[in-house]
């Protein structure tokens, strides 16, 4: 039973206010506890959990906002140690992750709190470690991408990869790029996509690897078993490289850091939509027109 719920917003949205007092009012109407971000909270003059925090103490997360509000609500949960799912309802441009619009959210909650009738997918993430030389400077999980890429006047980086399969390690390519992105089936949509990346179903478990403007034109996307563990170095010094986590937390990075990439053991749950799925997500999102064909009369 959902009876506790966390609500963390985006809150640089007309009428966020309004928006959230009205979802609030509603969910105490059911007999449900709403408990707020702090971002949230405080447009309500209130004071809420810090979001890092609020998983802990709810059974589900909702999400008003765009991807970039769900991927952190996501890092929320995935940091509590916690198997709750997360709603999220698109308050942004596109909306892939949020993919409710706010005009149905209603109904979708009374499909959940009064019905019962959802869905829940699980998607899988990616651990990220970033060493520097032999010492582990960061481990975290990301649910859409890793990326190492340049600044805007460094030249294009050399980047060598290699693919550890079982007790294998192989020589993959030394990819001439702008940069490299590393993503999940649900980041695909993401970056890898505005790449020339390909869509993945979002449920599948496997790889994504996409270089970002690649010298070499034959350079192509790959599609890899879950199973591989990557590993991404630098083949020779650049100034201005990062490597970027979600889009959300970067670090400057040398010809000494490899970063290590692989399946992660944990899993986050999203509820869908009823009588939805995700071609449905697709043609709406992408703005997909399908071909009307006129019969002719003879």
């Amino acid at each position: 039973m959902l009876k506790k719920i966390g609500v963390i917003a985006k809150t640089k949205v007309e009428n966020i206010d309004k928006i959230i007092k009205q979802l609030v009012d509603y969910l105490n109407g059911l007999g449900v506890n709403v408990l707020l971000g702090q971002e949230a909270a405080s447009v309500l003059n209130k004071e809420g959990i810090e979001r890092h925090k609020l998983a802990a103490y709810v059974d589900m997360i909702l999400v008003l906002g765009g991807d970039g509000t769900f991927i952190s609500a996501a890092r929320s949960v995935n940091e509590s140690k916690r198997d709750i799912p997360i709603l999220g309802v698109n308050l942004g441009r596109m909306g892939f992750l949020t993919e409710v619009p706010l005009s149905e959210m209603y109904a979708v909650l009374d499909n959940v709190f009064i019905k019962g009738e959802y869905h829940i997918e699980e998607r899988m993430m990616l651990d990220v470690e970033l060493y520097d030389g032999g010492d582990l400077i960061t481990k975290k999980t990301v649910f859409n991408d890793a990326v190492v890429n340049k600044g805007a006047l460094a030249r294009i980086v050399p980047l060598r990869v290699e693919a550890r399969i079982g007790s294998n390690i192989y020589h993959v390519a030394v990819y001439h790029a702008d940069g490299l992105i590393i993503s999940t089936p649900s980041g695909s949509t993401a970056y890898n996509l505005a790449a020339g990346g390909p869509i993945v179903y979002p449920t599948m478990d496997c790889i994504i690897i996409t270089p970002i403007c690649p010298h070499t034109l034959s350079n192509r996307p790959l599609v890899l078993p879950v199973d591989v563990e990557l590993t991404v170095m630098m083949d020779e010094e650049i100034d201005d490289v990062m490597a970027t986590l979600d889009g959300q937390i970067g670090y400057k990075i040398t010809k000494n850091h490899r970063m290590v990439v692989g399946k992660s053991k944990r899993k986050i749950k999203i509820i869908t939509q009823k009588g939805k799925n995700y071609f449905d997500v697709l043609r709406t999102k992408l703005n997909w027109e399908e071909r009307k064909v006129r019969s002719l009369k003879c």
